[in-house]
């Protein structure tokens, strides 16, 4: 009788940062999940065994069909979340692949309790000033958040007619155990050269993995979370700088920390962008105008509506998880 009345869960990109941690997380307060997977040997190692397998992807429509059917919520975390690829591939990912995924719920589960889209704030366009869910979102001109921006579009439009219950979360930048933010930061701190645009004064917009699943797993269940869209981050506000300097004395980098004004930062950045498009497309230069953005104009979008529907704070703080998240970056650096 308990295992009938477990509630069961699809997870997509169950391979990658959140949607692991998510998983996990289920299968520790006693969900049925279900995974969409395109290489298995991609999972982590504690859900190996421990969670249903569906082997495809979002455009294995065959496969999609079977991984949404019986489901009662599912959190779509699947994306293509390169800061530099092709938009062809962008689009795919994040645009067709959310087409796909509401035509199978459509003709697979059109009893689906809640559909948990993950969205960006790279939907905002990267402005001067923070914003909230009241301000339109803009095309930035890079594939990630313009597709994702789309695919946002699309989950309003298509569930709006065909009435699948939905939610959309936008998360700032994700720091935890597993992040390949984390990853790529600490390695440049380590031994490599980081780069700060404007002295760091811009609000990074950090929000740990714990704090953003508990929002997505209240926007799960939660009657006033229907059909709403969601900035999630942490309640602090922390500059780059802080969190550079602070993550570089927890690991004991030894990189170096360059700071440009953003005109020379941009202006150096789509240089690089170019060159490399031409000349070597399929590798990510050091600087790219998308990361200047990034660290150069403010991440730290209003979290006030989340915060206020939900009743929910950060559970984990920004020195536990500037902690958890060092510790978890030097335990990799000494496996290698």
């Amino acid at each position: 009788m308990g295992e009938v009345s477990r509630q069961r869960a699809l997870v997509t990109g169950a391979t990658g940062f959140i949607g692991g941690c998510l998983a996990a997380r289920l299968l520790n307060e006693g969900w049925a999940v279900r995974a969409l997977v395109r290489n298995q040997e991609r999972l982590p190692a504690d859900l190996r065994g421990k969670i249903e397998v569906i082997a495809g992807d979002l455009a294995d429509l065959r496969a999609l069909g079977q991984a949404v059917a019986g489901v009662d919520v599912i959190f779509h975390c699947a994306a293509d979340v390169k800061t530099w690829d092709s938009f062809e591939a962008y689009y795919a990912a994040n645009v067709q692949g959310v087409e796909n995924l509401l035509n199978a719920i459509i003709q697979r589960n059109p009893g689906l309790s809640r559909l948990v889209h993950v969205s960006t704030v790279d939907v905002f366009g990267f402005p001067q000033e923070a914003g909230d869910e009241h301000c339109s979102p803009v095309e930035s001109g890079f594939g990630y958040g313009d597709t994702k921006l789309l695919g946002e579009a699309m989950v309003h439009e298509r569930c709006g007619k065909t009435g699948i219950p939905y939610t959309i979360i936008r998360p700032g930048n994700v720091i935890g155990p597993g992040s390949q933010f984390i990853s790529r930061i600490g390695s440049e701190l380590s031994s490599g050269l980081m780069l700060t645009v404007d002295g760091g004064r811009a609000n990074a917009g950090l929000v740990y993995v714990d704090n953003l699943i508990d929002y997505m797993l209240w926007a799960a269940r939660s009657e006033a979370a229907l059909a709403q869209c969601y900035t999630a981050r942490d309640n602090y506000d922390v500059t780059w700088s802080t969190f550079i300097w602070k993550f570089r004395s927890a690991i004991n980098g030894k990189g170096l920390v360059l700071n440009l004004p953003f005109w020379a930062a941009d202006g150096l950045a789509r240089m690089f962008a170019v060159i490399w498009r031409i000349v070597m497309p399929s590798r990510e230069p050091s600087l790219h105008p998308l990361l200047v953005r990034i660290f150069g104009r403010t991440c730290g979008h209003s979290a006030e509506k989340i915060r206020r529907d939900s009743g929910l704070a950060s559970r984990i703080g920004f020195e536990e998880a500037m902690a958890r998240s060092a510790r978890w970056y030097l335990e990799e650096l000494h496996h290698k």
